[in-house]
């Protein structure tokens, strides 16, 4: 346990040595930023070792990403998250929209708290997208709101 807290402690002090601060609500640049992920993706795993999802994360320097989600989305300087579901968590049932409304919202911010030393500002810094056991978009997270998709078609969760 001392060790886990020792190694959070001396990677976040090393990270908030090698992050310069632009401003707020904005992706902060890091000079290694894929190596920076890479740390991220590990200590999320390593932190959650039962209950992990395949979370991937990826800079959009000038929005490759904008293809992936609906016209006038733009991704342009923002962080992409992939959640795709290896345990069957977001095992969807009818009329739980609630229910998993919440999911989605947990296992970002799970993945974000991991992450939020680059990104300053979770609404405006981070775009992502959620995949289900069977590699289907069944969520997307963009401006601060979460939707469902359905053949295609995003409705806002509430």
């Amino acid at each position: 346990m001392r060790s886990k807290k020792l190694l959070a402690t001396i990677l976040l002090g090393i990270g908030f040595c090698l992050v310069s601060i632009p401003g707020y609500g904005e992706v902060k640049k890091y000079q290694n930023i894929t190596t920076f992920f890479l740390r991220a993706r590990i200590n999320y795993i390593m932190t959650n070792p039962t209950s992990f999802l395949d979370v991937d994360f990826d800079y959009d320097p000038d929005g490759r990403y904008k293809k992936l989600f609906p016209e006038g989305i733009n991704t342009k300087d923002k962080i992409y998250i992939e959640v795709r579901d290896n345990r069957g968590v977001f095992s969807y049932k009818s009329g739980a929209t609630k229910y998993f409304a919440n999911l989605l919202k947990k296992q970002l911010e799970a993945a974000y708290s991991f992450i939020s030393i680059l990104a300053t500002d979770m609404d405006n810094d981070i775009v992502a997208r959620f995949y289900n056991v069977k590699n289907v978009l069944i969520g997307s997270f963009y401006q601060g709101k979460y939707y469902f998709t359905f053949f295609g078609i995003y409705t806002p969760l509430s």
